[in-house]
């Protein structure tokens, strides 16, 4: 990104990130009020205040595009869960703390989209985003190891864990989504954060 004399970002590359935003905000609005389908070129171009020629200078097509909101959703997860992470306090509380936490990313219209995305190119993954799974499955673990690294559990272990939440927070977002309200959220948010605690020390859950 460019700057001027101040250090700060030149007019262009404000311009330039403004516009991305739009984009992408546009993109994640329209999925979370029609699906997947509803974010059409067309649709994309009205929503920005852009022409498609223009979404395309700065995304270069779709595909790249819903990449990056992708990328945007695994990096505000990431920022997060890595905010004030620590292995002080007792397990129960960092528990606790780091599944409201997810609970948080995952009812955004954010983490809406990219489940709509993902579920819509799982038979034709998106090449654009195919070369971070390995690097964000990486983050994952340093995540893991900055919360439970005292936990007597090897990487694998740990991503067990945030597998087991990730998957249950994923159900209770779904079922937000197709019923607008939980029925005893609280209720299931408790279960998760003991399943999560029980696996972190070392006890198996139930077959």
């Amino acid at each position: 990104m460019t700057t001027d004399d101040t250090g700060k970002p030149g007019k262009q590359a404000q311009k330039t990130r403004i516009a991305r935003e739009k984009i992408l905000n546009a993109v994640i609005s329209l999925i979370n009020e029609g699906g997947f389908g509803a974010a059409s070129s067309s649709k994309i171009s009205r929503r920005s205040g852009l022409t498609w020629g223009a979404v395309q200078h700065h995304f270069g097509s779709k595909e790249d595009i819903l990449a990056a909101i992708l990328d945007q959703s695994h990096q505000r997860f990431t920022e997060l869960m890595d905010s004030d992470a620590s292995t002080a306090g007792s397990l129960k509380n960092r528990v606790d703390q780091f599944v409201e936490r997810m609970w948080q990313h995952y009812q955004s219209d954010l983490y809406v989209a990219t489940l709509e995305i993902l579920l819509a190119s799982r038979k034709n993954p998106l090449t654009a985003a195919e070369s971070k799974i390995q690097q964000q499955s990486s983050s994952h673990a340093d995540t893991m190891q900055a919360w439970f690294g005292d936990c007597s559990l090897n990487d694998e272990d740990l991503l067990e864990a945030l597998i087991y939440t990730h998957t249950f927070l994923t159900g209770l977002m779904i079922e937000q989504v197709f019923e607008g309200e939980i029925a005893n959220e609280q209720a299931h948010l408790d279960r998760i954060k003991r399943s999560m605690l029980m696996m972190l020390r070392g006890k198996k859950l139930l077959a």
